[in-house]
């Protein structure tokens, strides 16, 4: 019992850290920008794919986990540029990109195997950055403690930027575009930008989950948008959004409490095809509890008046 709670527990941070760079990734460009990117699903691959090539090939795991920052930013930024400049529809642009990453992400797959366009790349005899930052016995300890680290100085980076003069700006375009323009602030830039901030994180928490699991997976990102938009709403709707840094710290806890229950619910027993399932039921049971909530209230009122 207690090794299974240890377990429950230990892997709920693992994991649940590392998809917390997704959840904010997802947070800057569903919640702040007000933009539906669906880019999500081809940008975690390609972290993960990217920095797994790399790792594979000799190069040092720092370096790699660091350019899995930049070719996220990329694929933010050609998402960006499909909506502003082409004109193409937001939900659409994200699907173009997506569609797109994944030849890209095979060929990373094939650059990372023997056999070419393998769809796994094997990481298990090779350091990664939690061999490099080794501060405990156990690996499964480091990758917390690491995964800790940098998710806080992600989030305090976020908190800064978004408290600045660009980051104020990138708020106003999410909640009013024509208001923004008024003001003078160029929103297609900070769309463009903002994706790309978005993305880039999203594929920092994908290096480091394949980084952690010592394998990247081409089909690593399918539900990564369910599993950051969840995060969210669970964040928002037990720690609440009182202000902004109370917001994004929320986010990250949130994707913690997410695999939380998913752990406990694996360890019931529960089959790993029914996962995506489970996926489903907590965002509508999450997003649903307010409005019970609320006519629960109303209903003990009018009795309370009937008695009356």
């Amino acid at each position: 019992m207690l090794d299974t709670l240890r377990f429950i527990i230990t892997d709920s941070l693992n994991l649940g850290f590392a998809y917390g760079l997704l959840a904010l990734g997802i947070f800057i460009s569903y919640r702040l920008l007000d933009f539906a990117d669906l880019t999500a699903e081809g940008s975690f691959t390609l972290g993960g794919a990217f920095t797994a090539a790399l790792i594979f090939n000799g190069i040092n795991p720092i370096l790699s986990t660091f350019l899995s920052i930049f070719v996220g930013f990329i694929a933010g930024i050609i998402t960006g540029l499909l909506h502003t400049k082409l004109k193409i529809p937001s939900l659409l642009s994200g699907i173009i990109t997506m569609t797109a990453l994944f030849s890209i992400n095979m060929i990373l797959m094939g650059i990372g195997k023997d056999s070419k366009y393998d769809s796994v790349v094997y990481l298990s005899k090779l350091d990664t950055i939690y061999e490099l930052f080794s501060v405990f016995k156990l690996r499964y300890l480091n990758i917390i403690l690491l995964n800790f680290i940098i998710v806080s100085l992600v989030t305090l980076f976020c908190y800064w930027l978004f408290g600045t003069e660009f980051g104020m700006s990138l708020r106003a375009t999410g909640m009013n575009q024509k208001m923004a323009r008024a003001q003078g602030i160029n929103t297609s830039l900070m769309i463009i930008i903002g994706l790309g901030i978005s993305n880039a994180l999203i594929s920092l928490s994908a290096a480091l989950v394949a980084q952690a699991n010592q394998s990247a997976d081409v089909n690593m990102g399918i539900g990564t948008l369910v599993v950051g938009l969840a995060s969210i709403i669970i964040g928002e709707a037990i720690f609440g959004k009182r202000n902004f840094c109370n917001w994004i710290i929320s986010v990250v806890l949130g994707s913690v409490l997410y695999y939380l229950i998913i752990d406990i619910a694996i360890n019931l027993g529960l089959d790993s095809y029914l996962l995506k399932l489970l996926y489903a039921i907590i965002i509508i049971i999450v997003l649903t509890a307010p409005l019970i909530k609320k006519r629960i209230i109303t209903l003990k009122r009018k009795k309370k008046n009937v008695e009356n």
